[in-house]
């Protein structure tokens, strides 16, 4: 997650170019592949000939280290079992983060089932986002989706707990990852309501009708209006 890292016993790996889009990969790949499929999806304009020794060239050039990073046999790929992948923690706290959301009535502050401050920080960043690679852009996606989901449930989950600074944090995040999406407005919105700003609810509705209106010439969803109705009529009958 965020830009391609290699560490070993914590101190960084320098490793070429083509060296961390094969690792990549494997790691996305999460399966042995032929070394012909390699090949093809990494030098996709190249020859097969010419494709072939790039990828010779590039398991050559891999850092020499105390274990080997890639298991290679005459025909096939794969990545070490040795080698551990922040992408592997992300989707688990990912899966989780959406599941204890969805699962939970009234969360108790004091027990998350989850740890909302590694959830915070592995919600940070997207998958690789200067690589290109078709395969890349393909996860990528999935996992954006993924993340702003969680976003959303996280904002949720703090917001339950009463931590509503928190709650806007990741809302904003999930805004700012899809600007048009209205579902996370919505937590934007709720949380605003929940901390009794009202004024700012209808500050970011007004700025997402404008939004909605100006990019796809739609309005926000009736739920939402009515939401925002709700709260405004119980402000003002309240005693």
């Amino acid at each position: 997650m965020g830009n391609f890292d290699l560490r070993c016993e914590g101190q960084s790996v320098l490793i070429a170019p083509a060296g961390q889009r094969l690792l990549s990969l494997l790691a996305l790949s999460r399966r042995t592949l032929t070394r012909a499929y390699v090949a093809e999806k990494m030098w996709p304009d190249a020859s097969d000939t010419r494709a072939t020794r790039c990828l010779r060239s590039a398991l050559w050039r891999l850092p020499k280290l105390d274990r080997p990073l890639v298991i290679a046999t005459v025909s096939t790929l794969q990545l070490s079992q040795d080698i551990q992948t922040d992408l592997a923690v992300t989707e688990d706290i990912l899966h989780r983060t959406i599941a204890w959301s969805q699962s939970s009535g009234n969360i108790p502050p004091d027990t998350p089932p989850v740890d909302v401050a590694l959830a915070d920080q592995a919600l940070s960043s997207d998958l690789l986002p200067e690589a290109w690679d078709d395969w890349v852009i393909v996860e990528r996606e999935r996992l954006h989706q993924m993340r702003l989901h969680a976003l959303e449930s996280l904002a949720r989950v703090h917001r339950s707990a009463g931590r509503c600074g928190e709650a806007l944090d990741a809302a904003l995040r999930a805004v700012a990852g899809e600007p048009l999406r209205e579902s996370a407005h919505r937590q934007v919105i709720e949380t605003y309501l929940a901390e009794g700003n009202i004024g700012e609810a209808l500050r970011h509705f007004n700025a997402l009708r404008h939004l909605l209106r100006a990019e796809l010439g739609l309005e926000p969803s009736p739920p939402l209006r009515r939401r925002l109705e709700s709260a405004v009529h119980a402000m003002r009958t309240r005693p």
